[in-house]
């Protein structure tokens, strides 16, 4: 692989990352304006990509446990 043909794989990958941002922003935005809460379902769509729900699950369920004592 020659620097120029490097350079221009370069420039397609992050000016295609650059979009993917810009509409993951539009669909967060839209979920806020439909009263989700974006953080949220990032973490879940994040987790089912990495395969991760199970994870996500018991971090949650830690949280929920540890306020519940916090509150006793």
């Amino acid at each position: 692989m020659q620097s120029k043909e490097a350079i221009a794989k370069l420039v397609r990958l992050y000016t295609e990352e650059q979009s993917l941002g810009e509409s993951i922003k539009e669909v967060k935005d839209e979920a806020k304006a439909a009263g989700l809460d974006p953080s949220v379902l990032s973490a879940v769509a994040k987790a089912i990509v990495k395969d991760g729900v199970d994870k996500l699950v018991e971090k949650s369920e830690l949280t929920l446990e540890a306020i519940q004592a916090a509150r006793n």
